[in-house]
């Protein structure tokens, strides 16, 4: 009986040896686990990153935005990080003893011949706050420590990038040196802010927006593929690989934007609000034929400065005021409501209307005035009463005006080529929802209980001055890709008449007659006409009288043969008046002034005539820049050029009469050249023919220049601003 029990016991005893043998190995293995994945943890992973391999993207080239004329709006440009690997060396050193056991002897170690002079170079041009001392010692500690991946700067230009590249030891290369640049491309503007809202500009983990995101797709190109090895520290560097895809770079989006009306449109605007001392204002330029846009300006109040920040053009759904009243006028004429000559009570501009009072903005003195009159004298009380006598008898009557307004397309958006253009609002007749009363047909009439912004309108106003054409607004006209347009997008019409002929021509006669006779008449001038419609819009009426306004004024110029329209949009001015006469007609003649001086579309200065003798004084004198650009802008004009001396490709004009004379200029080497009123492009060439680096604020012209001219510099930075 005994043999069994002492079976039994072996039995737990070897199942006791056996436990304790697994138990040891467990700990053995939790212990290496720990050893492994703590303790040694970072070693190993960074083994194992070290030769770790992926692919990453490689970024394209993003497409430029170029003005009408090709001239860039924005571009990218290169910038770039350098980073340094100090180990590269000994690594390469390594490599060439084993294949040379001589190698020592006969090139030495190229670290060690190179690290002062490298840390001279780096302390001068890349970090001066540190001594060559300081430099050298740091980049020995972090080499020491196996550290691949110094930071030596961030954000250097491309000519910079080339002159650190021809540093002691980068110039070996990058294998023998460890010298790492990582192209960062940024998006630059060479004019600065100008148009921003609508050329738009790019955001991080967001879309574009402007013509930088409508056309995306365009722009941005396609990613290309590369091979990177891991080094340290999360970095990663490209290796040599046969399998790289290359990037597609962006196509090129060129504008229907006119630099030069641009510039005239934001100053003439910036001058307005700031002597105006108002919140914000817009201002568009189009070509009536075709409904492409020249110019588009938008500037709010921020602090003591006006910047642009929101596309108020587009965007800015509003009441318009008084602009809204040639819709009224042309539904009337088309349903042959009432004359031109229709008598109206306005009561010296104070009366009741559908039992709420209203007033005119601005006095008259009149008991009575036409209907004519009262367009051109902007009377509210006129033209209210003479909607609600056409279309205030019934419910029928009012659906027609209403259907009208919709008939001049003042209820669809205008479809631009931009993101985020505001919705109108024309309310449906007894829609309680929209807030319709029994005075709404009156306050409709003259630019109330509406919505539209500038761009609808000045849609509107430049269909008529097209003949009742009406044309779709436009910012792009063609996509390029090296060098050849492959998408052309053409004038696109919306309506082929938006109201029989007899009521544009009254129309026409109505907008010239506000110039003529009415609150536009300060302006008349002998050297051009222009028509158009003056606006002031009371943000206040509803409420509390605190006396906020929007002033406006949207027109076309010449009268007879109109070429451009242009709609001003100017809210709360609080000096100096606030009437859209007083605040906005300005903004329009300067513009206009300004345009009729350059565009070839106004004057030929080879034929005889006023216009030609008017032109003639306004030749530029003086003026330096690109001969081939001066040749073919004067051949436009129909100006004759000639060219004194050497034809250089930098020149003065020097005005002679009716023509202009193109003198050679030539700088002498190692000066600094004279680049004031040159365009960024020619200063640019002028200053880097002489080994100068530029740095560039504001947009425009050359205005002044650190530098005086004949300093003699090799090398340095020049300081233009541009304006």
């Amino acid at each position: 009986m005994k043999a069994p029990i002492d079976n039994k016991n072996e039995v737990v005893r070897n199942s006791n040896i056996v436990l304790i043998v697994f138990g040891a190995l467990a700990v053995l293995t939790i212990a290496q686990v720990i050893n492994i994945s703590v303790v040694k943890g970072k070693y190993y992973r960074d083994l194992g990153r070290e030769w770790h391999i992926k692919a990453i993207d490689i970024n394209a080239d993003r497409g430029n935005i170029l003005a009408d004329n090709g001239e860039l709006l924005a571009t990218s440009m290169p910038f770039y990080d350098v980073y340094f690997d100090p180990t590269a060396s000994r690594q390469y050193v390594k490599e060439m003893k084993e294949k040379d056991k001589h190698y020592m002897k006969k090139e030495g170690d190229i670290f060690a011949k190179n690290i002062d002079s490298l840390a001279f170079y780096i302390s001068k041009y890349l970090n001066p706050n540190l001594s060559q001392y300081e430099v050298k010692s740091w980049i020995l500690k972090k080499r020491s420590q196996n550290e691949r991946y110094l930071c030596l700067a961030k954000g250097i230009s491309h000519s910079k990038m080339k002159m650190v590249k021809n540093f002691p030891l980068f110039r070996l290369g990058r294998n023998k040196s460890g010298a790492i640049f990582e192209v960062k491309p940024q998006r630059v503007r060479p004019y600065g802010d100008m148009a921003l809202r609508t050329v738009g500009y790019i955001r991080d983990n967001t879309m574009p927006i402007g013509i930088e995101g409508k056309y995306n797709e365009d722009l941005k190109g396609e990613a290309g593929k590369r091979m990177v090895q891991y080094i340290a520290k999360n970095r990663w560097v490209p290796i040599n690989d046969l399998t790289e895809i290359e990037p597609r770079n962006g196509n090129d989006v060129r504008t229907t934007l006119n630099v030069q009306m641009q510039d005239i449109a934001r100053s003439a605007l910036q001058e307005a609000l700031e002597y105006h001392n108002a919140s914000y204002g817009s201002v568009i330029v189009m070509e009536v034929k075709t409904g492409a846009i020249k110019a588009m300006a938008n500037l709010k109040k921020d602090g003591d400065k006006y910047q642009e920040s929101y596309n108020y053009a587009v965007g800015a759904s509003t009441e318009p005021g008084s602009t809204f009243k040639l819709a009224s006028m042309m539904a009337i004429l088309e349903d042959k409501k009432l004359d031109l000559d229709y008598k109206v009570d306005v009561n010296y501009g104070k009366a009741m209307v559908s039992g709420r009072e209203m007033k005119d903005s601005e006095g008259h003195g009149h008991a009575t005035l036409t209907l004519r009159e009262a367009f051109e004298k902007s009377s509210n009380i006129g033209i209210s009463k003479a909607v609600v006598a056409s279309y205030g008898q019934n419910r029928n009557d009012v659906f027609q005006y209403i259907n009208r307004i919709k008939q001049f397309h003042l209820d669809k958006l205008t479809g631009i080529d931009l993101a985020g253009e505001g919705k109108p609002l024309i309310k449906t007749p007894y829609n309680l929802k929209q807030l319709w009363s029994r005075t709404s047909l009156a306050w409709m009439a003259h630019g109330y209980e509406t919505q539209l912004t500038p761009l609808q309108m000045l849609t509107f106003y430049n269909a008529v001055a097209n003949d009742g054409k009406m044309m779709q607004p436009y910012l792009v006209s063609s996509v390029w890709s090296h060098g050849e347009e492959i998408k052309s997008f053409l004038p696109k019409v919306l309506e082929e008449k938006i109201a029989n002929d007899t009521t544009i021509r009254l129309a026409k006669e109505l907008l010239e007659g506000v110039v003529l006779r009415g609150t536009a008449k300060k302006f008349k001038n002998d050297l051009y006409s222009f028509a158009g419609k003056t606006g002031t819009a009371s943000l206040d009426y509803g409420g509390v009288k605190r006396g906020r306004y929007r002033a406006s004024f949207i027109g076309y110029f010449p009268a007879e043969n109109p070429i451009y329209s242009i709609c001003v949009s100017i809210t709360e001015p609080r000096d100096h008046g606030y009437h859209g006469s007083e605040v906005a007609l300005p903004v329009f003649k300067s513009i206009a002034d300004k345009v009729l001086s350059f565009d070839p579309h106004f004057f030929n200065i080879s034929s005889p005539g006023k216009n030609a003798t008017a032109f003639s004084s306004q030749l530029p004198q003086d003026a330096r820049g690109n001969r081939n650009d001066f040749v073919s802008v004067f051949n436009r004009l129909g100006v004759p050029v000639y060219t004194e001396g050497k034809a250089t490709d930098l020149v003065i004009t020097k005005r002679a009469d009716a023509e202009v004379n193109l003198v050679g200029y030539i700088d002498q080497k190692g000066q600094v050249p004279d680049v004031k009123g040159m365009g960024l492009r020619d200063a640019l060439f002028a200053l880097e023919s002489q080994g100068l680096i530029a740095e560039v604020s504001g947009y425009g012209r050359v205005s002044e220049q650190n530098i005086p001219p004949g300093t003699k510099v090799s090398g340095q930075k020049v300081f233009i601003k541009l304006q």
